[in-house]
Protein backbone atom coordinates (compact mmCIF):
# COMPACT_ATOMS: atom_id res chain seq x y z
CA UNK A 1 0.00 0.00 0.00
CA UNK A 2 1.88 3.34 -1.34
CA UNK A 3 -1.32 5.52 -0.58
CA UNK A 4 -4.80 5.42 -0.22
CA UNK A 5 -7.43 7.05 -2.42
CA UNK A 6 -10.49 9.43 -1.02
CA UNK A 7 -12.70 6.31 -1.13
CA UNK A 8 -10.70 4.26 1.18
CA UNK A 9 -10.70 7.55 3.84
CA UNK A 10 -14.50 7.60 3.53
CA UNK A 11 -14.44 4.21 4.53
CA UNK A 12 -12.20 4.65 7.45
CA UNK A 13 -13.81 7.54 9.03
CA UNK A 14 -16.91 6.34 8.48
CA UNK A 15 -15.60 2.63 10.82
CA UNK A 16 -14.62 5.36 13.30
CA UNK A 17 -17.44 7.50 13.42
CA UNK A 18 -19.38 3.98 13.92
CA UNK A 19 -16.80 2.65 16.46
CA UNK A 20 -17.48 5.84 18.12
CA UNK A 21 -21.42 6.02 18.06
CA UNK A 22 -21.38 2.19 19.43
CA UNK A 23 -19.67 2.77 22.62
CA UNK A 24 -21.98 5.84 23.93
CA UNK A 25 -22.36 4.19 27.27
CA UNK A 26 -18.92 3.03 27.55
CA UNK A 27 -17.96 6.85 27.46
CA UNK A 28 -20.16 7.81 29.33
CA UNK A 29 -19.65 5.25 32.21
CA UNK A 30 -15.78 6.73 32.23
CA UNK A 31 -16.92 10.06 32.36
CA UNK A 32 -18.94 9.31 35.58
CA UNK A 33 -16.02 9.09 38.18
CA UNK A 34 -14.73 12.09 37.19
CA UNK A 35 -16.97 14.06 34.94
CA UNK A 36 -21.13 14.48 34.46
CA UNK A 37 -21.73 11.15 32.58
CA UNK A 38 -22.35 12.42 29.73
CA UNK A 39 -19.24 12.40 27.32
CA UNK A 40 -21.10 9.54 25.17
CA UNK A 41 -23.72 11.52 25.04
CA UNK A 42 -21.93 14.73 23.88
CA UNK A 43 -19.95 12.11 21.09
CA UNK A 44 -22.99 10.54 19.88
CA UNK A 45 -24.68 14.01 19.31
CA UNK A 46 -21.55 15.21 17.31
CA UNK A 47 -20.57 12.52 15.63
CA UNK A 48 -24.10 11.33 14.10
CA UNK A 49 -24.16 14.60 12.31
CA UNK A 50 -20.74 13.55 10.97
CA UNK A 51 -21.90 10.24 10.10
CA UNK A 52 -24.65 12.42 7.39
CA UNK A 53 -21.49 14.50 6.34
CA UNK A 54 -19.63 11.25 5.22
CA UNK A 55 -22.50 9.68 3.97
CA UNK A 56 -23.34 12.22 1.09
CA UNK A 57 -19.52 13.05 0.11
CA UNK A 58 -18.88 11.57 -3.15
CA UNK A 59 -16.25 8.76 -3.18
CA UNK A 60 -13.98 10.57 -5.66
CA UNK A 61 -13.78 13.81 -3.74
CA UNK A 62 -11.38 15.93 -2.67
CA UNK A 63 -9.86 14.41 0.54
CA UNK A 64 -9.18 17.89 2.35
CA UNK A 65 -12.80 19.13 1.65
CA UNK A 66 -14.02 15.87 3.32
CA UNK A 67 -11.83 16.60 6.55
CA UNK A 68 -13.34 20.58 5.81
CA UNK A 69 -16.60 19.54 5.52
CA UNK A 70 -16.48 17.12 8.87
CA UNK A 71 -15.01 20.07 11.06
CA UNK A 72 -17.93 22.38 10.31
CA UNK A 73 -19.92 19.67 10.24
CA UNK A 74 -18.60 19.25 14.35
CA UNK A 75 -18.41 23.02 14.81
CA UNK A 76 -22.05 23.44 14.33
CA UNK A 77 -23.22 20.90 16.23
CA UNK A 78 -22.13 22.37 19.47
CA UNK A 79 -20.55 18.90 21.06
CA UNK A 80 -20.21 20.09 23.97
CA UNK A 81 -16.26 21.04 25.10
CA UNK A 82 -15.10 18.97 23.19
CA UNK A 83 -16.78 20.39 19.58
CA UNK A 84 -14.29 22.82 19.23
CA UNK A 85 -11.24 20.84 19.53
CA UNK A 86 -12.39 18.17 17.39
CA UNK A 87 -13.70 20.29 14.74
CA UNK A 88 -10.70 23.08 14.26
CA UNK A 89 -8.82 19.95 14.17
CA UNK A 90 -10.43 18.32 11.16
CA UNK A 91 -10.92 21.81 9.73
CA UNK A 92 -7.17 22.45 10.04
CA UNK A 93 -6.20 19.24 8.19
CA UNK A 94 -8.37 19.55 5.46
CA UNK A 95 -6.71 22.94 4.77
CA UNK A 96 -3.24 21.16 4.13
CA UNK A 97 -4.60 17.88 1.90
CA UNK A 98 -6.73 20.48 -0.18
CA UNK A 99 -7.13 19.15 -4.19
CA UNK A 100 -5.62 15.71 -3.33
CA UNK A 101 -7.09 12.86 -4.20
CA UNK A 102 -4.87 10.18 -2.38
CA UNK A 103 -2.62 10.60 0.34
CA UNK A 104 0.89 8.80 0.43
CA UNK A 105 2.75 8.46 3.91
CA UNK A 106 3.84 11.66 4.12
CA UNK A 107 0.40 13.30 3.06
CA UNK A 108 -0.42 11.13 5.71
CA UNK A 109 1.42 12.66 8.21
CA UNK A 110 1.27 16.09 7.39
CA UNK A 111 -2.48 15.63 7.62
CA UNK A 112 -2.22 14.37 11.44
CA UNK A 113 0.08 16.46 12.08
CA UNK A 114 -2.26 19.76 11.24
CA UNK A 115 -5.46 17.29 13.02
CA UNK A 116 -3.07 17.50 16.38
CA UNK A 117 -1.66 20.85 16.11
CA UNK A 118 -5.31 21.95 15.39
CA UNK A 119 -6.13 20.77 18.93
CA UNK A 120 -2.80 22.05 20.29
CA UNK A 121 -3.68 25.58 19.33
CA UNK A 122 -7.59 25.43 19.80
CA UNK A 123 -7.45 23.70 23.46
CA UNK A 124 -3.80 25.16 24.43
CA UNK A 125 -3.32 21.59 25.51
CA UNK A 126 0.29 19.90 26.16
CA UNK A 127 1.09 16.28 26.93
CA UNK A 128 0.76 15.25 30.64
CA UNK A 129 -2.85 17.08 31.22
CA UNK A 130 -5.38 14.14 31.02
CA UNK A 131 -6.60 14.92 27.70
CA UNK A 132 -7.54 13.76 24.14
CA UNK A 133 -4.11 15.30 23.16
CA UNK A 134 -2.37 12.23 25.42
CA UNK A 135 -3.86 9.78 23.01
CA UNK A 136 -3.12 12.10 19.45
CA UNK A 137 0.20 13.72 19.96
CA UNK A 138 2.41 10.71 20.73
CA UNK A 139 0.25 8.54 17.54
CA UNK A 140 1.80 11.66 15.35
CA UNK A 141 5.04 11.16 16.92
CA UNK A 142 5.12 7.78 15.58
CA UNK A 143 3.62 8.43 12.06
CA UNK A 144 6.81 11.06 12.13
CA UNK A 145 9.48 8.39 13.51
CA UNK A 146 8.66 5.79 10.58
CA UNK A 147 8.28 8.04 8.13
CA UNK A 148 11.58 9.05 9.46
CA UNK A 149 12.80 5.29 9.35
CA UNK A 150 11.37 4.65 5.52
CA UNK A 151 8.72 2.15 7.19
CA UNK A 152 6.08 0.96 4.95
CA UNK A 153 2.44 2.65 5.49
CA UNK A 154 1.19 -0.44 7.05
CA UNK A 155 4.07 -0.41 9.21
CA UNK A 156 3.34 3.36 9.84
CA UNK A 157 -0.22 2.70 11.24
CA UNK A 158 0.70 -0.01 13.57
CA UNK A 159 2.95 1.78 14.95
CA UNK A 160 0.84 4.81 14.67
CA UNK A 161 -1.79 2.76 16.62
CA UNK A 162 0.14 0.98 19.70
CA UNK A 163 1.48 4.72 20.01
CA UNK A 164 -2.35 5.89 20.73
CA UNK A 165 -2.84 2.88 22.86
CA UNK A 166 -0.35 3.80 25.36
CA UNK A 167 -1.09 7.55 25.09
CA UNK A 168 -4.61 6.89 26.04
CA UNK A 169 -3.48 4.50 29.20
CA UNK A 170 -1.27 7.01 30.35
CA UNK A 171 -3.95 9.27 30.96
CA UNK A 172 -5.01 7.03 34.06
CA UNK A 173 -2.13 7.37 36.29
CA UNK A 174 -2.37 11.40 35.46
CA UNK A 175 -4.09 13.94 37.47
CA UNK A 176 -6.41 15.86 35.55
CA UNK A 177 -5.77 19.96 34.56
CA UNK A 178 -8.54 20.41 32.36
CA UNK A 179 -12.00 20.74 32.20
CA UNK A 180 -14.86 19.25 35.35
CA UNK A 181 -12.48 16.57 36.43
CA UNK A 182 -9.57 19.03 37.50
CA UNK A 183 -11.72 19.95 40.48
CA UNK A 184 -10.33 16.37 41.84
CA UNK A 185 -6.99 16.74 41.49
CA UNK A 186 -5.59 13.85 42.17
CA UNK A 187 -8.65 11.97 43.22
CA UNK A 188 -9.31 12.02 39.40
CA UNK A 189 -5.86 9.57 39.55
CA UNK A 190 -6.75 5.74 38.43
CA UNK A 191 -9.37 6.70 35.58
CA UNK A 192 -8.92 6.77 32.12
CA UNK A 193 -9.59 10.06 30.23
CA UNK A 194 -13.08 9.72 28.66
CA UNK A 195 -11.77 11.76 25.80
CA UNK A 196 -8.37 10.29 25.50
CA UNK A 197 -10.64 7.00 25.05
CA UNK A 198 -12.60 8.08 22.57
CA UNK A 199 -9.89 9.93 20.71
CA UNK A 200 -8.26 6.33 20.59
CA UNK A 201 -11.04 4.37 19.63
CA UNK A 202 -11.72 6.79 16.64
CA UNK A 203 -8.23 6.97 15.74
CA UNK A 204 -7.81 2.78 16.19
CA UNK A 205 -10.76 2.15 13.78
CA UNK A 206 -9.95 4.75 11.46
CA UNK A 207 -6.29 3.37 10.70
CA UNK A 208 -7.55 -0.43 10.86
CA UNK A 209 -9.83 0.32 7.97
CA UNK A 210 -6.98 2.28 6.10
CA UNK A 211 -4.77 -0.76 6.58
CA UNK A 212 -7.13 -3.49 5.45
Amino acid sequence: MESITTERVLKALDAGVHELLANRQYFNDLDSPIGDSDHGDSIFATFSIVEKTIGGFPADGDIGKLFGEVGKAIIFSGGAAMGPLYGTAFMDAGKVAEGKHQLDLNDFLTLWKAFRGGIERRGKVKVGEKTMFDTISPMVDALQEAVDAKLSFTQAINAAIDAARKGMESTKEMESHRGRSSRLGQRSIGHLDPGSASMFLLLKKFMEEVSA
